[in-house]
């Protein structure tokens, strides 16, 4: 028989010197923890950022719903100083979703949490995050973030159908992207922890090899047709004329790209916009209202944005996009 070790609690102070200097660097560079534990694919963008005299400890953009994430750490049980700063910096950043994490909760600030969680809108809410460290026998100790806290987006989902919150495209949507994200998650495993169905026409997946570029399945309409839905490339780095040097250099790789695809692409520089996108189209014309194509259109769009991802990665994973955001 097997032997079976024990989890043991460690002490959070032992695994980081202080939350300023130990754990918020940490959290900076391994995303990943926190992601995974609200459910999103994270991208980190500042650290220490100034809102009025106050500085908020980390924000991240959830790339699947393009909306910021603000997080207040601390070492200590919660207090009201910490969970008023939430709410501050949540305001002054106009971040989507805002999480508190510390080593423990007060009933009252769960309470809070909760509350505010009931009272907001769909697509915005509030996490509180219980750290902790644990380790088997004399083994390293193992960060983890517990969810203590977290909006009821079931519940939501429900509230806005049956008050009138959501209009007949926007649960077509929900559905359609529900089906798809099974899907996805069962074709390509660890691409992206996304989970909850959007009601917009797009979401929007990390690329692993650059900040600067992510993929998308939308629906829309080409030129030319009234509907239409598409897998894409989508450059962003926040800055226009950097975009532009991004996608010429995409541009000369144009015909390594498409012969991995296997396909012709439509290259879009949006002219006049900041960011540009490369995009492969589905050869029928597709609306959301058309449930029965859905079934032809959801393998189509799995299959397509796995094919952009692979005829993309080779190309960043060359040394020569370092100096443009690849991670």
């Amino acid at each position: 028989m097997q032997h079976i070790g024990k989890l043991l609690a460690v002490d959070v102070t032992k695994v980081w010197d202080d939350e300023p200097n130990g754990f918020t660097p940490w959290l900076e560079k391994n995303t990943d923890y926190l992601g995974e534990a609200l459910g999103m694919d994270l991208r980190h963008e500042q650290t220490e950022v100034p809102v009025g005299k106050y500085r908020a400890d980390l924000l991240f953009l959830d790339v699947t719903s393009d909306k910021r994430v603000v997080v207040e750490n601390m070492f200590n049980e919660t207090d009201h100083d910490h969970v008023g700063k939430l709410l501050t910096y949540a305001a002054g950043l106009d971040a989507a979703y805002a999480v508190l994490i510390a080593p423990s909760f007060r009933a009252e600030h769960r309470s809070a949490l909760n509350f505010l969680n009931h009272i907001s809108k769909e697509d915005f809410g509030f996490f509180g995050l219980v750290l902790e460290a644990w380790k088997i026998g004399e083994s390293l100790p193992a960060p983890h973030l517990r969810v203590e806290v977290e909006p009821d987006n079931w519940t939501r989902s429900v509230r806005a159908s049956h008050g009138g919150g959501l209009s007949n495209t926007e649960r077509l949507y929900q559905r359609f992207w529900d089906a798809f994200m099974q899907s996805f998650h069962d074709e390509y495993p660890g691409w992206s922890r996304a989970s909850n169905p959007r009601k917009y026409s797009w979401m929007s997946f990390p690329s692993s090899r650059s900040s600067i570029l992510r993929y998308s399945a939308a629906f829309c309409k080409p030129t030319g047709k009234d509907y239409g839905l598409r897998a894409e490339a989508y450059i962003d780095t926040g800055d226009a004329k950097e975009n532009g040097e991004v996608f010429d250099r995409l541009l000369n790789q144009r015909e390594r790209i498409e012969q991995s695809v296997g396909a012709e692409l439509e290259w879009d520089r949006l002219e006049g916009k900041r960011a540009s996108r490369i995009s492969w189209y589905f050869p029928k014309d597709m609306h959301v209202s058309q449930e029965d194509t859905w079934g032809e259109a959801r393998i189509w769009l799995v299959e397509a944005v796995g094919k952009v991802r692979d005829a993309f990665n080779p190309v960043l994973d060359e040394g020569e996009w370092d100096d443009l955001g690849v991670d």
